[in-house]
Parts: structure tokens; sequence; C-alpha cells
């Protein structure tokens, strides 16, 4: 190819089975952690205090038992060949995540690709109590001072990741990916993502999983170029203009 190709991918939802974060503060947290996503999801609050609210919900764990819960989540089986063809085809790949590193690392670990680059919010553990119990702590290093629509901004990392000549491809499937598909050439879409580029005119190629992305890589790979999509080029320039 005459460009060079960037891939950014999604992690809940998209390289794992399901949404981790959603499931892991309602498994501890109850059901009103569903209620605090409307809120944020109706526009009501930020990204961060739906979180926090999730937290509060959720009060002080034990932290065997969040780990315990982590053996029961998987990530797509085609994860592993998705990654294998990318090295093998000099694509870079990047996870972008509005999720938390707690479920992130060692499930990319259990992959054995926890070197690839990941951005994402963060949870540590405070003090632990007499009865081995400790407050979840929620850090937000890649959030963005002008936009709290995500607590982590997939927009600003993938666009500071990439150079004028390159080609940007995005895989996702959820709220958090809305932002980001407005910039990238290559979108694939599943899920509620794949409603909101129908709706707002956004190209897409849909996928049931992550082998679906490889062959759909591998076509792409196959052509001398890969254009570049107008519109998402136009976004990144204004982006870019906006900073100067």
């Amino acid at each position: 190819m005459s460009t060079d190709l960037k891939l950014f991918i999604d992690f809940d939802g998209t390289i794992a089975r399901g949404d981790v974060g959603n499931a892991f503060f309602r498994h501890f947290g109850g059901d009103i952690c569903g209620e605090w996503i409307a809120r944020y999801h109706d526009g009501a609050i930020s990204a961060q205090a739906c979180f926090e609210g999730e937290r509060e919900a959720m009060g002080r764990l034990r932290r065997e038992e969040a780990d315990a819960f982590l053996e029961t989540c998987a990530i797509d089986p085609g994860f592993s060949t998705l990654i294998t063809f990318c090295r093998g085809a000099g694509i870079p790949v990047t996870i972008l995540s509005d999720g938390l590193d707690y479920y992130i690392t060692p499930l990319l670990q259990r992959s054995g690709h926890d070197d690839l680059p990941c951005f994402s919010n963060r949870l540590e553990w405070g003090p632990i109590g007499d009865d081995g119990r400790a407050f979840p702590v929620l850090q937000f290093p890649f959030g963005n001072a002008e936009c709290d629509r995500c607590a982590c901004c997939k927009r600003n990392i993938m666009l500071g990741a990439s150079g004028e000549e390159d080609v940007i491809a995005y895989v996702g499937d959820g709220y958090s990916d809305r932002c980001p598909v407005e910039y990238a050439d290559v979108v694939c879409a599943k899920g509620d993502l794949q409603a909101w580029c129908q709706k707002h005119n956004i190209s897409y190629y849909p996928y049931h999983d992550l082998d679906d992305v490889r062959r759909r890589l591998e076509e792409l790979t196959e052509r001398r170029t890969v254009r570049r999509r107008p519109r998402a080029e136009q976004r990144r320039k204004e982006a870019f203009g906006s900073e100067a």
C-alpha cells in the first residue's frame, strides 16, 4: 500500500465478549449501576460522574472476589489471529477503551498480547480494612478537558498517534466509539455503533466477530492504495487546526 494503515480497536464488546466493565459494576453494585448508565447516555451526567456513581454503588470489595469475577470473562477467539495478521502485514494496533485497566490487563495477558499499546481508565485499590475489603479508586489520565462524553478520550489518542499520511481503521461496537469513527477512514461496526453509523451516514463494514475484521483487513491490504474517507479527513484537519 502507498499509505500506512493503523488499526485502533475498542475493548469491551469488541475484543472482549460482552461489556466486561458494565458486567463488573452490575455484579458488585446491582441494578442501580444501570440507572447511572442511563443518566449518562441521556446526557444528564458526565462519563466520569457515571463511573464514580457506579463505584459508590459497589462500595468496599474484597480484591479476591473481584479477581474471581474476571475469571468468568473471555475475549473473542479471533483476537489472536487478528493480531498475528496485523503484525505480519506491518499494521500497528492500538487498544482504546473507556473501560478499566483492572480487567483489561489480565485479559490481555491471558491472550498473550499484553504488549500492545493500550489506553484506558484506571482502577487502583485503597487501604485494606480489617475485614479484608477496600474501596476501588478510579483515575482518568486520558480525559478531555473540553469534552466529558467519555472518561478516556479515544479521539485525541487516536489522532495523536496518527500522521497526515496514515489511513485510520477503527473497530468498535458501542457508545464511546461514536466520536472516533467520525475521524476514521475505515470503520468496522456492530451493535449500537452500527446503528449510529447508519443514522449519521458514516460508511462502515459490519462485522460479527474479529475474524470478520481480519478478513476485511486482508482485503484492504491486497489493494495498492486505500482511500481516505473525505469527511473523516476533513474532521481530522479541523481537529488539528483547532489545536494549532
